[in-house]
């Protein structure tokens, strides 16, 4: 595996579920934070000096030297520090401004749909397990969290509802003497 020649970084995360909120360190080679949720074997993340709170009152419920967070549970998960975009080339991606629901949290941001013809079509051929957010905004005033804007927030694909709104512009063509398919930059 390509992360094994990286060496071991450590990420200050925040992690939503539905009822709680949790931080803690998590180790790994890998560079991006999608791959490590993307692995087809990844079940759950060990986290380190992990401190798990109520959603809303922010209330201690327990703190742990390690914790294991179940993967499936998770509504969303983002770094405590700034990301920087990796410039590393894949396939091209258009930014796309998109409203998230992943109740109890309203989540705005741009997601990166890879270029099809129409927008359903790009929509439709997303599959990762979770999708990264970037300028992202997230809240939940019915539980009295109020809004967090991060750089990067990571949703789970299968506990959220994507809402493109009215009035966004799909471009149908890719980045310029690309044509449809070709390497493209990626955000995350």
């Amino acid at each position: 595996m390509i992360g094994d020649f990286n060496p071991v970084q450590s990420l200050s995360l925040t992690v939503v579920t539905s009822q709680l909120v949790i931080q803690g360190t998590l180790r790994t080679r890998l560079r991006h934070l999608t791959d490590v949720l993307n692995e087809p074997d990844c079940k759950h993340l060990i986290l380190f000096d992990a401190t798990f709170m109520e959603i809303g009152s922010r209330r201690v419920v327990a703190d742990a030297v390690v914790a294991e967070i179940q993967v499936d549970d998770l509504l969303f998960l983002h770094t405590n520090d700034t990301t920087e975009s990796a410039q590393a080339l894949r396939t091209p991606k258009q930014a796309i401004s998109t409203i998230l629901l992943a109740p109890p949290f309203t989540i705005e941001g741009e997601i990166h749909l890879p270029m099809e013809t129409e927008l359903h079509q790009a929509l439709g051929a997303f599959e990762e397990r979770f999708v990264p957010v970037t300028n992202a905004r997230y809240w939940a005033y019915g539980v009295a969290e109020s809004p967090n804007h991060v750089d990067l927030l990571v949703v789970n694909h299968v506990r959220a509802h994507v809402a493109v709104p009215s009035g966004v512009v799909w471009k149908t063509d890719g980045p310029a003497g690309m044509g449809s398919r070709g390497s493209g930059s990626n955000p995350w």
